[in-house]
């Protein structure tokens, strides 16, 4: 089983290398701007690996998950194509409200759920890859906080098993892939919109699967630490009549980065642990869900102690 995994950890690294490779000669590179929080050209769409990970699973798995794998690769296939070009929102939308559809077939979403439930779902859903693709902004942070989640679903599979265990596994291992050109003080490569989207769209699709296996809405606190930084600040840059669809350095993360100049690889670390030390008290050591109660009482608390980080910075920096 190890000499499985370790082969295919080096189909999926040899693989990512020769896309490197590819985009530095196809000249596929992020440059930095006035919203960067980077200061070198830098390749992008290495995330590449994340779909082509999934692919390989298919593969070797007798086509399992055939709808939901065709899911990944549209949104893989449009993300990329943004990556490269500039695609216009509609289109981008319209292409994950598919994918999402699905991934939702997939799991037999639309013979257990009431239909009037369906439109919140799709709001959260494409609510969650939008909010996921802002915070991919500094090295590690999405490489980091996908292992966090993706390893603390392997934790609770093991005592709650609801799960396909080894596309969990690929995924991690096409997760250290990522991380061995992303997490470094200068990245090799950045994830793009193909990576940070592809990771949130399985981030769903286990999402909902273990909502649909439990109907516990607490399972949303497995994203508490980018929800806090997401939703928050856009309420905030809403506060101040800001276009929330134009690009911005409003998230804690970047004014750590930006303002305070901390290592982009030690917010990030930081980011995994707050969500994984969550992960751990409300969901791996009770072996259980978190009441509703509990859950509120968390996401009160998490937001007013972001806010309570966030508003001196600002106030300081005047932004």
């Amino acid at each position: 089983m190890m000499l499985n995994y370790f082969l295919v950890f080096t189909i999926l690294l040899a693989l990512a290398t020769l896309y490197f490779l590819l985009a530095k000669k196809f000249n596929i590179v992020d440059r930095p701007n006035h919203r960067s929080s980077h200061t070198e050209v830098t390749v992008r769409g290495g995330g590449i690996i994340f779909p082509i990970a999934i692919i390989l699973w298919w593969l070797i798995n007798d086509f399992l998950h055939t709808w939901m794998v065709i899911g990944m690769v549209w949104i893989a296939a449009i993300s990329l194509m943004d990556d490269l070009f500039t695609l216009s929102r509609k289109l981008r939308f319209g292409v994950q409200f598919l994918a999402l559809t699905m991934a939702f077939y997939d799991l037999g979403l639309f013979y257990q759920q009431p239909y009037w439930s369906l439109p919140i779902l799709y709001f959260i859903a494409l609510g969650i890859i939008n909010a996921i693709n802002f915070m991919d902004g500094i090295n590690g942070i999405t490489g980091l906080y996908s292992l966090t989640f993706f390893g603390t679903i392997l934790v609770v599979n093991h005592y709650m098993p609801l799960f396909e265990e080894s596309i969990i596994q690929y995924l991690i291992l096409s997760i250290f892939v990522f991380l061995v050109f992303n997490f470094r003080k200068k990245a090799l490569m950045f994830a793009g919109d193909i990576g940070s989207i592809s990771i949130a769209y399985m981030m769903i699709y286990f999402l909902v699967q273990w909502y649909l296996a439990g109907q516990h809405w607490t399972i949303i606190l497995l994203l508490l630490v980018y929800g806090a930084d997401s939703f928050l600040t856009l309420g905030q840059r809403l506060l101040r009549g800001e276009n929330v669809a134009l690009p911005h350095r409003s998230h804690l993360y970047q004014l750590l980065v930006n303002q305070l100049k901390w290592q982009h690889i030690f917010v990030s670390l930081g980011y995994a642990i707050i969500q994984f030390a969550l992960n751990y008290l409300l969901f791996i050591k009770p072996q259980s869900y978190p009441t509703s109660i509990i859950a509120s009482l968390t996401l009160v608390i998490t937001a007013l102690v972001y806010l309570s980080v966030k508003r001196p910075i600002q106030k300081k920096f005047n932004c």
